[in-house]
């Protein structure tokens, strides 16, 4: 799983610099619309999928797991926003 992630990350960031780089507003704005659902993707939804799994394993989701959701997807947040805005915390 975390390897999934770092990989994206990697695909998200390259992306994002791709698209900054472009010239042609068009391609530019398509770029970046690719740029973002891939990157929601990678950080919010793989996450939640994952989460979600592992919370419904004993057929019941506790008040814990909720948050232990919700911080995945905050995490998933801040670490899209990150990437999207060039910073690289994985130094």
């Amino acid at each position: 799983m975390k390897d999934e992630i770092i990989f994206g990350a990697i695909g998200t960031g390259v992306s994002a610099v791709g698209t900054a780089v472009q010239t042609n507003e068009v391609l530019q704005t398509i770029s970046l619309i690719i740029t973002i659902i891939g990157g929601l993707i990678t950080f919010i939804i793989v996450p939640v999928l994952t989460w979600w799994k592992k919370a419904k394993s004993d057929g019941k989701i506790t008040t814990d797991e909720i948050k232990e959701g919700v911080d995945t997807i905050k995490d998933g947040v801040k670490n899209l926003n990150d990437k999207l805005n060039g910073k690289d915390d994985e130094k």
